[in-house]
Parts: C-alpha cells; structure tokens; sequence
C-alpha cells in the first residue's frame, strides 16, 4: 500500500481545522460565562463595564457631526457590547496560551500570546466590519440574524430556567448579538483557514513541477 503525502497532510488540516474551531467555540462561551458569573455575583463592575464601554464607543463616534454613526455603531449595532465581551475573550485567550504554552514546553506546536491576542483581535474587529457593511446593504438581513439569535437564546434559556430570570439576563447582557458576532468571527477564521489550505496545497504542486 503506497503511501500518499497529500492525503496525509490533508488530514492533518482537518484534525487543525476542527480543533481550531472546537477552540474559538470553548473561547466564547467561557467568555459569555465568565460574563453571566459576573453580573450574577458582581452586578455593579459588570454594570460600571458596560458603561466605560460605551462612553469609549461614543466619543469614537463624535468624530462625525451629524450623530449618523453614532446612531448605527451604538443603537442599532451596539458597538460597546462587543467591547465588553472582546474584553473578556481576549483575556480568556491570554491565559489559556499561556498556560497551553507552559504544558507544551519548546514545542513548534507553541503559539506566541501575541501572536493569539493579535489573531482574535483581528477577527473581532473584522467581524464587526462584515456585520456594519452587511447592515448598511440589507439592514434587513442582520436584524433576521439578531431575530434568530434572540429566539435561540430566549428557548435555551427558557428550557435551563423555566422562571425567565436566566433569559433577563442574558437579553440584559446582549447575549444574542454576542452569538451573531461569534459567528461572524468562526466564519471568517474558517474562509482563512481554508485559504492558507489551498495555497499551501498550490505551492506543494508547484514545487515537482519547478524541480523538473
């Protein structure tokens, strides 16, 4: 049985795709617990967060005159949610490079902490400016996505406590928008993924055709 490199190495992107994945999803609904926790235990820091957040947010937006943007970056998109819950995810990340770091020694498998905190700053902000452009094109479309998001939530934390008082406070916390963003961001990581993938794939059938 002749053995065949490609096949291998595509495995291997798989096994790295679905644990790249399984690893952005761990970081987010840590992040959106640790979140919860909070509010549930330490109502005023969370509170005294969300407003830092978007007093910071507002005074980006005073740059233009006319309050448009800050209309679409605080009140439609809300802008100082993500602050918040990126906040918290790349602290989340920061220590779990670390300590994956610690575990596996001088290992190439090794991922710098800035190189990580670089890497999900980049698709927060992406994200958020997939999800404006979107909006600004079908606004439509992103409220379906908020829609669905807010009745997935809702139903989950209905069937988790029948009493509704995890369901006010996940709405409280901006939990569905949270969801949408997170998606965004998966997404944008996978076409990534996919796409360092195929080139590497490209520049490996280059390579014998270039040594001939």
């Amino acid at each position: 049985m002749c053995y065949d490199p490609s096949v291998a190495q595509g495995e291997r992107h798989d096994m790295h795709v679905i644990r790249y994945v399984m690893s952005r999803i761990f970081v987010f609904w840590l992040s959106v617990a640790i979140l919860v926790y909070g509010w549930f235990n330490h109502t005023k820091l969370v509170n005294d967060g969300y407003g830092v957040s978007e007093s910071f947010v507002k005074n980006l937006t005073k740059l233009d005159d006319t309050g448009k943007t800050e209309t679409v970056v605080v009140h439609i998109l809300h802008l100082e949610d993500l602050v918040v819950i990126g906040a918290i995810m790349l602290v989340v990340t920061l220590l779990l490079t670390a300590a994956r770091n610690v575990a596996l020694g001088s290992s190439e498998r090794r991922m710098t902490v800035a190189k990580a905190l670089a890497h999900l700053l980049v698709l927060l902000v992406l994200a958020y400016v997939v999800l404006a452009i979107v909006w600004w094109y079908d606004a439509r479309l992103v409220n379906s996505w908020f829609d669905a998001s807010r009745n997935l939530i809702g139903r989950a934390a209905a069937a988790i406590d029948p009493r509704g008082q995890l369901e006010l406070v996940l709405r409280t916390l901006g939990v569905s928008r949270h969801i949408v963003i997170a998606s965004l961001m998966l997404a944008l990581a996978l076409v990534w993924e996919i796409l360092k993938w195929a080139a590497r794939s490209a520049r490996a059938r280059l390579r014998p055709q270039a040594a001939q």
